[in-house]
């Protein structure tokens, strides 16, 4: 299922004032989307739109930063797209920044892998390669 479509099927269960602010403001976020430089795409997030008042929420002070200095072309660029803004106000929510994802654990070379490595290296002569290959070995066997 698509963001819009599931927009569109919350939107169908909302009271229709509801549904018409939140159409409004995915209108805005889309524009906005398509407006930012590809360095601050993803980082800012339309808060509300209101009586001209754009208020947008940054993941970093950084992003916030670039941004502020950005807000006459943005201005425009949203007036262009009929979303007409006289003022842009800007915070910064670092809970914006995606969580931390704890990596998924490898599997590692199987041992049957690990003994024929270990064999190539009684075969081959000294150098960088035989070096990499016993670097390779000891971080696989530390169990």
């Amino acid at each position: 299922m698509s963001a819009a479509s599931l927009a569109d099927l919350l939107a169908s269960q909302l009271p229709h004032g509801l549904a018409v602010r939140a159409r409004a403001l995915l209108g805005a976020q889309a524009a906005l989307d398509r407006i930012l430089p590809a360095a601050l795409a993803g980082h800012v997030r339309v808060m509300q739109l209101e009586n001209a008042l754009l208020s947008l929420a940054c993941d970093s002070g950084a992003v916030a930063s670039r941004l502020r200095q950005q807000t006459d072309a943005l201005m425009a660029g949203l007036g262009k797209r009929e979303i007409v803004v006289t003022t842009v106000r800007i915070s910064v929510n670092p809970e914006l920044l995606a969580r931390y994802v704890h990596p998924v654990e490898k599997t590692g070379l199987p041992p049957a892998a690990l003994n024929e490595l270990a064999h190539l290296t009684t075969e081959i002569e000294e150098g960088q390669l035989k070096e990499a290959i016993d670097r390779l070995l000891r971080h696989h066997r530390k169990d």
